[in-house]
C-alpha cells in the first residue's frame, strides 16, 4: 500500500467538494440519530456503513490505490444507497407527538439526502470508463501538484525540488541550440514518486527520441504532474516522456 497523500485529494476539487458534502451530510445525520435515540434502529446501521465507505474511499483515493479497488467501492457504494433510501423514507414518514421530534427527523432525512447525492456522482466518478466524457471533463479540472520541501531537508520532496531546477538548466540549454522538440529534457536518474493510467495509447514521435509511446490502461511511473509534458517510466524500465492530457493520475 502507498503512503498517505493528502495532496492526491486536494488535487482533485471535484472530488474533494464532494468529499465535505458527505461528511457535512454524515455529521448532520449522526447529531440527529443521537438526539432521536434508538427509535430507528436502521440510520445507526446506515451511519457506520456510511462512515467505513468513506474512509474506504478517502484512503483508496489518497495512496494512488484507486484502481485496484474500484469495484468493491462501487459495490459498497450501491449497498449504500439501498439501505439510505430506506432509511430517508423512514425518517421523513415518522409522525411524533411534538413539532421538536419531527423536526429531528426531518434533519436526520436532510442529511442522508445530502449523501445520496453525493454517492449518486461517485457513482459516474468511479464507474464512467476512463475515456467517457464524464470522466474527461471531471478530470479537467485536476490541479498540478507542486512538490514542497519540509525543514530544509532534501526528501522525496526535496529531491523532485533538485530535479525540476537541473530539468529547467538542461531544458533552456537545448532551447538555445534548437535540439528540442518537446521542451522537456528526461533525466533517467529521477525519483518516480507517482503513478498514472494511459487513457489513450500514444505512439512517440520519431523524431524526438526523449519521447515514450504506451498503450491505453497502462500504468507509467511519473516523477512530477506538472506541465503538459510529464517524465514517465514503464513497467519495462523504458524512460521518455508523455503528454499529460494522455495521462490520468492512480
Amino acid at each position: 500500500m502507498n503512503q498517505f497523500d493528502a495532496n492526491l485529494i486536494l488535487a482533485q476539487p471535484f472530488f474533494l467538494c464532494s468529499l465535505i458534502l458527505f461528511v457535512i451530510g454524515w455529521v448532520i445525520t449522526f447529531i440527529s440519530a443521537c438526539i432521536i435515540g434508538a427509535s430507528i434502529h436502521l440510520i445507526w446501521v446506515d451511519i457506520f456503513y456510511n462512515l467505513f465507505l468513506l474512509l474506504g474511499t478517502t484512503l483508496s483515493v489518497a495512496t494512488q490505490s484507486l484502481h485496484h479497488y474500484r469495484l468493491v467501492i462501487l459495490a459498497f457504494i450501491a449497498g449504500s444507497l439501498s439501505l439510505i433510501f430506506v432509511c430517508i423514507d423512514t425518517a421523513l414518514n415518522v409522525h411524533t407527538d411534538t413539532n421538536n421530534y419531527a423536526a429531528k427527523y426531518s434533519a436526520a432525512g436532510a442529511g442522508m439526502i445530502f449523501q445520496a447525492f453525493v454517492l449518486i456522482f461517485w457513482v459516474i466518478y468511479f464507474g464512467a470508463e476512463d475515456d467517457s466524457l464524464a470522466k474527461r471533463s471531471i478530470n479537467g479540472f485536476t490541479v498540478p501538484r507542486t512538490p514542497l520541501t519540509h525543514g530544509g531537508a532534501v526528501g522525496v520532496t526535496g529531491a523532485h525540488d533538485v530535479v525540476m531546477a537541473q530539468q529547467q538548466q538542461q531544458q533552456q540549454q537545448q532551447q538555445q541550440n534548437g535540439q528540442n522538440l518537446s521542451s522537456v529534457v528526461v533525466a533517467p536518474a529521477s525519483n518516480y514518486a507517482y503513478k498514472a493510467r494511459a487513457l489513450y495509447s500514444y505512439d512517440a514521435n520519431p523524431e524526438d527520441s526523449n519521447e515514450l509511446s504506451f498503450a491505453k490502461g497502462e500504468i507509467l511511473d511519473i516523477v512530477d504532474n506538472k506541465g503538459k509534458w510529464w517524465q514517465a517510466r514503464n513497467q519495462n524500465g523504458a524512460v521518455g516522456i508523455a503528454p499529460s492530457n494522455y495521462l490520468q493520475l492512480v
